[in-house]
């Protein structure tokens, strides 16, 4: 289980963000780029996009599930 802590950190990483950012433009320049019959480059594209935004909302949700629980313990 990831760690609200932990997520923050990761989130407020100028590094990692910028990487992030990185790679949803690549991304969104191979959907935008591809042919009309390049379905396998905007499959790829849309896959790795919604990895991406799978993986952000799991950091975002450790901080909001560790907030609640802190909310209810005070």
């Amino acid at each position: 289980m990831i760690l609200k802590s932990q997520a923050e950190r990761l989130l407020k990483n100028d590094t990692f963000v910028e990487v992030f950012d990185i790679i949803r433009n690549e991304q969104v320049k191979k959907f935008l780029i591809s042919g009309k019959s390049d379905t396998e480059a905007r499959e790829d594209a849309h896959a790795i996009t919604r990895a991406l935004n799978e993986f952000e909302h799991i950091l975002k949700r450790a901080i909001a599930d560790e907030a609640i629980k802190e909310k209810r313990i005070n």
